[in-house]
């Protein structure tokens, strides 16, 4: 098993690698660290030749950084493998999904800061550019979480393509022994019905995994009706399937203004939905 750990050498993006590290101990995974060398600004002709150069130091400095990085979670954290890759090019988000889809690798992880509200945290920052555009899972580690152990995830469903998501996203709770308690939330005034005794039957014979609740939480807003069940339930992790225009835009698109904190303690897994 392969973990994928982008790194700016932050102290945010060290978080990040401290949680990777103690998840694939847990799993006997190979932690591999991976830093992007970009200028912002694309160069003229004329220029060429000097952004060369400083693209080549940038990757100097990066690799020594990598080094210093992997020696401490080994020494640290006692991390099985830790290999590290320097890559030049941009955007960000493409070079991640292109090494992560040609090198096998299983998760993402990376971090993001947490205590400010999903929209000014996530949107523009290159932890959506990489959950929007990876098809790998990616765990979103915010700046205060650290790992423990994973034995409760709440999935937040819109309640599309349940059996296959909750398929999915067993295999992952099976590695650490995970419950997931799934939850939709609903507008107390919608006129969507839906049968929770049969959702719950259906579950239960179909899939075969102990461990797996519902609950329809009742709610005007989304991102508060989660951050309630996710402290009630004192979750590990919050899953979600996402795409673009869709389910992730209405949970972090622009429309949502007001400030909250959200999960600034809890990893976010996200797993890309699958179409047809």
């Amino acid at each position: 098993m392969k973990i994928l750990v982008p790194t700016d050498f932050s102290k945010l993006s060290n978080t990040a690698s401290h949680y990777a590290t103690q998840m694939a101990n847990k799993l006997n995974a190979e932690i591999v660290l991976i830093h992007v060398v970009h200028l912002n600004s694309p160069p003229r002709a004329q220029v060429a030749l000097r952004v060369k150069e400083i693209e080549d130091k940038m990757a100097d400095n990066a690799k020594q950084d990598c080094i210093q990085l992997a020696n401490e979670l080994k020494s640290k954290f006692n991390a099985p493998k830790v290999t590290y890759k320097i890559i030049k090019g941009y955007p960000v988000e493409d070079v991640i999904e292109n090494y992560a889809v040609h090198n096998q690798v299983d998760f993402i992880v990376m971090g993001t800061k947490g205590a400010s509200g999903l929209q000014k945290v996530l949107i523009g920052s290159n932890a959506a550019a990489v959950i929007s555009s990876s098809s790998i899972p990616v765990i979103i580690v915010p700046e205060h979480a650290r790992f423990n152990e994973i034995e409760k995830i709440v999935y937040a469903s819109d309640v599309d393509k349940t059996e296959t998501e909750l398929n999915t996203l067993i295999k992952f709770a099976e590695l650490f022994g995970a419950a997931i308690h799934l939850i939709h939330v609903l507008p107390p005034a919608s006129d969507k019905k839906i049968d929770i005794v049969k959702m719950k039957a259906d579950i239960k014979k179909k899939l075969k995994y102990p461990s797996i609740s519902v609950q329809i939480i009742l709610s005007d807003d989304i991102l508060d009706g989660i951050n309630e069940c996710v402290a009630d339930q004192k979750a590990d992790m919050i899953a979600m399937f996402t795409q673009k225009h869709s389910f992730f835009e209405k949970l972090f698109g622009m429309s949502i203004t007001r400030q909250m904190a959200f999960h600034t303690w809890t990893p976010m897994l996200s797993i890309k939905k699958t179409h047809g």
